[in-house]
Protein backbone atom coordinates (compact mmCIF):
# COMPACT_ATOMS: atom_id res chain seq x y z
CA UNK A 1 0.00 0.00 0.00
CA UNK A 2 1.13 3.25 -0.72
CA UNK A 3 1.32 6.61 1.28
CA UNK A 4 -1.39 8.00 -0.03
CA UNK A 5 -3.50 5.12 0.21
CA UNK A 6 -2.65 4.51 3.59
CA UNK A 7 -3.08 8.28 4.70
CA UNK A 8 -6.81 8.07 3.02
CA UNK A 9 -7.91 5.46 4.59
CA UNK A 10 -6.11 6.48 8.22
CA UNK A 11 -8.25 9.67 7.67
CA UNK A 12 -11.48 7.57 6.98
CA UNK A 13 -10.88 5.67 10.28
CA UNK A 14 -10.58 2.30 8.38
CA UNK A 15 -7.26 1.57 8.23
CA UNK A 16 -6.41 -2.18 9.41
CA UNK A 17 -3.70 -3.44 10.48
CA UNK A 18 -3.32 0.18 12.56
CA UNK A 19 -0.57 2.81 11.46
CA UNK A 20 2.02 1.74 13.59
CA UNK A 21 2.26 -1.40 11.95
CA UNK A 22 2.82 -0.05 8.47
CA UNK A 23 5.74 2.52 10.24
CA UNK A 24 7.36 -0.90 12.04
CA UNK A 25 7.03 -2.60 8.28
CA UNK A 26 8.49 0.20 6.46
CA UNK A 27 5.50 1.16 4.55
CA UNK A 28 6.03 4.67 6.05
CA UNK A 29 8.99 6.81 7.06
CA UNK A 30 9.07 8.20 10.50
CA UNK A 31 8.13 11.82 8.01
CA UNK A 32 5.46 10.39 6.82
CA UNK A 33 4.15 9.10 9.63
CA UNK A 34 4.34 12.54 11.15
CA UNK A 35 2.25 13.62 8.70
CA UNK A 36 -0.30 11.33 9.25
CA UNK A 37 -0.86 10.90 12.52
CA UNK A 38 0.51 14.68 13.82
CA UNK A 39 2.84 12.87 16.73
CA UNK A 40 6.30 11.77 16.43
CA UNK A 41 7.06 8.04 15.59
CA UNK A 42 8.35 6.15 18.62
CA UNK A 43 9.81 2.04 17.98
CA UNK A 44 8.20 -0.75 20.39
CA UNK A 45 10.43 -1.36 22.92
CA UNK A 46 11.53 -5.10 23.37
CA UNK A 47 11.96 -7.00 26.28
CA UNK A 48 15.79 -7.32 25.14
CA UNK A 49 15.92 -3.91 24.13
CA UNK A 50 15.18 -2.57 28.11
CA UNK A 51 18.18 -4.71 29.49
Amino acid sequence: MDFATIQMFYGWGVLDPKVDWYRENNFLTDDQYKEITGKDYEAPTTTADAK
